[in-house]
């Protein structure tokens, strides 16, 4: 299962462990042996979980697939 969130305190990537700072976006992915992880949007980014889309005329980052 996917999460798109935003911080809102001290979050440390999974993958790169640098802090994501206040107010920037990341994913939670949990696995199926209910274990979370938490990535950056650039770790996302290089991994696949995430992509730019246009929305309103702007680009934005969107942590959820196609459909």
């Amino acid at each position: 299962m996917r999460r798109g969130c935003i911080t809102v305190g001290e979050v440390k990537c999974d993958g790169c462990q640098r802090l994501i700072e206040y107010g920037q976006q990341y994913l939670i992915l949990k696995e199926e042996t209910d274990k979370e992880v938490r990535l950056c949007s650039e770790c996302c980014l290089a991994k696949g979980y995430a992509s730019y889309k246009t929305e309103k005329g702007r680009r934005v980052i969107t942590f959820f697939p196609k459909d």
